[in-house]
């Protein structure tokens, strides 16, 4: 998995690329995050456009990414989720966990 960051306004844009399985990039993905708090962006958007598939320890990932940031006040959007990682949400019953948005747009306006 690769990772891209940038930033609209106050929010953090985390595009993320490939098949999340929580391997070697989770520390990767976890110093983007609090890179963020010590840079005081709490708010961010976790873009999955290019995200076709997340296991199990992707889905963790993901959940000690939301839980981090909201300890810090802040909070997690999931944008251009794909019908696959929507039915591993589904299952999961992380769909109720997770606000997620049809665009990074609409993410990022939802702050």
């Amino acid at each position: 998995m690769e990772m891209n960051t940038r930033k609209i306004d106050n929010v953090l844009i985390v595009e993320l690329n490939g098949d999340i399985m929580g391997g070697a990039e989770s520390g990767d993905f976890r110093n983007i995050i609090y890179d963020a708090i010590e840079n005081d962006t709490v708010n961010i958007v976790i873009d999955l456009a290019n995200v076709n598939w997340m296991n199990s320890s992707g889905l963790g990932l993901l959940i000690s990414g939301l839980t981090t940031i909201r300890s810090s006040g802040g909070d997690m959007r999931l944008a251009n989720v794909s019908d696959r990682v929507r039915r591993t949400l589904e299952i999961t019953k992380l769909e109720s966990v997770f606000s997620s948005f049809e665009s990074i747009d609409e993410a990022v306006n939802s702050y």
